[in-house]
């Protein structure tokens, strides 16, 4: 990975955490997890049961199998991933299981991508709880 991938990966997870914060109303700012870059096993942002992956590309449509795999292996049975992505040119997407949409979907493999004011209507509508430590 190039310095400015890298730094291009950093802006990004920085602009999720200041959306984050402005679209869901929080009085209290996202952080990164930092420690992601030393240890196994950390997402680029947590938000209450929210593991959240940030990934952003010059050129692709659909993201990549291995980003999903990878948001999952840093989520625990009782917290949620979701993988934010964008590709240039185009709209920041979320990619969440269909469980966290309904609970009578309970098969995990399936998933839904969202737009980004549909994942934040998502948490403030139906994941309160996990706000309530940045309010």
């Amino acid at each position: 990975m190039t310095i400015n991938q890298r730094k291009k990966g950093h802006d990004f997870e920085r602009k999720i955490a200041k959306n984050l914060q402005i679209d869901l109303g929080l009085k209290k700012p996202v952080r990164r997890i930092l420690s992601q870059y030393q240890e196994k096993n950390h997402p680029d942002l947590k938000i209450g049961r929210w593991n959240i992956e940030c990934k952003a590309y010059k050129k692709g449509f659909e993201p990549l199998s291995a980003w999903w795999e990878q948001v999952k292996g840093v989520t625990s049975v009782d917290d949620f991933p979701a993988l934010v992505y964008k590709f240039d040119n185009k709209p920041i997407r979320v990619r969440v299981r269909m469980s966290e949409l309904n609970g009578v979907f309970f098969d995990e493999t399936k998933l839904v991508d969202l737009s980004w004011d549909s994942f934040c209507y998502l948490l403030k509508n139906t994941f309160q709880d996990d706000l309530e430590g940045f309010m």
